[in-house]
């Protein structure tokens, strides 16, 4: 289940996420992350390292940030049931966190 997701928000738009589901025995977790770096949102760390590179040469800023949630999944819960409260999770957080992110 590893890979990019599409979490779309209400009333249109939307974020492009890594998704992975870790499991430890029964326990298991859905967690999204992203790198959000000046007016991009990048999924893969290579890339992230590259615009890095890029932004010090020509705009002499190296900052950036890594935003990562997770969501435990139920014992008797679905994965589909995790990733819809996931979803709706960060669709509230997204405008809140682009006020304090590069």
């Amino acid at each position: 289940m590893d890979g990019d997701g599409f979490v779309p928000f209400e009333g249109g738009g939307g974020i492009l996420v890594s998704r992975a589901l870790i499991q430890k025995g029964e326990f298991r977790q859905l967690s999204y992350y992203w790198f959000p770096m000046r007016g991009r949102v990048l999924t893969n760390a290579f890339y992230m390292k590259w615009y890095t590179f890029w932004d010090a040469l020509t705009k002499q800023r190296t900052d950036g940030a890594l935003v990562r949630v997770i969501a435990p999944v139920g014992e008797v819960e679905s994965l589909e049931d995790a990733e819809k409260r996931l979803q709706g999770f960060v669709g509230e957080i997204i405008p809140v966190l682009s006020e304090f992110l590069p």
